[in-house]
């Protein structure tokens, strides 16, 4: 955590000497070589030069990409200084990750991740389907719990 507080006041000390015209911000293509989704940093390979560049920030804490090995991305770096490069974009992504307050949001090959805080929308779809399942009706058609239960079998192979 201490590491990633430094990176982020680098770079935004970094961003800040951008936008006040004393920085250029250069922009390389690069391959993807590894990830290290623990510490969101990525090793890349110019395509151009070969030149490699390391702990490439995949994002600053509320946003962050996850490029598949071997993609192809654009990256940036700012003073001319290859110690200090982010991602841009990537052609291809293993996962998505977004987080604003206590609300989080991630996507991968499993589905989708939708939390608060502790409660998942899965788990609360879950529970509705549960609950709805217990409804006993005395006059008319019941509840189609074979029915419920295979929308929430549908559910589940959407949201993880």
């Amino acid at each position: 955590m201490k590491r990633e507080g430094q990176e982020l006041n680098e770079f935004t000390k970094l961003l800040d000497l951008k936008a006040k015209g004393n920085a250029k911000v250069q922009t390389h293509w690069v391959e993807v070589v590894e990830v290290d989704w623990n510490t969101k940093t990525m090793t890349a390979k110019g395509l151009t030069d070969d030149l490699e560049f390391y702990d490439v920030l995949l994002g600053l804490r509320s946003f962050y990409k996850k490029p598949k090995v071997g993609a192809k991305c654009l990256i940036g770096l700012i003073l001319n200084n290859e110690a200090a490069t982010f991602l841009i974009e990537a052609e291809a992504v293993d996962e998505l990750f977004i987080e604003v307050g206590t609300s989080t949001f991630k996507i991968d090959a499993n589905g989708f991740l939708v939390k608060r805080d502790n409660e998942t929308l899965k788990k609360v779809l879950n529970d509705l389907i549960v609950e709805l399942n217990k409804i006993i009706v005395i006059q008319g058609t019941s509840i189609n719990v074979p029915a419920m239960n295979a929308i929430k079998q549908r559910l589940n192979t959407v949201l993880t």
